[in-house]
């Protein structure tokens, strides 16, 4: 239902992407990490059970911030 919609809105905004209901979940995993939340706090957003798919959906934006990134 929710990828139905988010295509048909993809549609008419003329965006020529293929985006689903798992797009958003991606998305949100990724702008919570760019906005310093920590992974228990985007499991909790996003109900995540484990840790595993919200960390690897924004492993590089978190390697960007670690302790030792340049």
């Amino acid at each position: 239902m929710v990828g139905h919609i988010i295509a048909k809105m993809a549609k008419r905004a003329e965006i020529d992407a293929e985006l689903t209901g798992h797009s958003l979940r991606v998305g949100v995993a990724q702008d919570l990490t760019a906005a310093g939340f920590e992974l228990s706090g985007i499991m909790q957003a996003g109900r995540w059970k484990s840790p595993e798919m919200p960390a690897r959906y924004s492993a590089r934006l978190s390697a960007k911030r670690g302790a030792v990134a340049g």
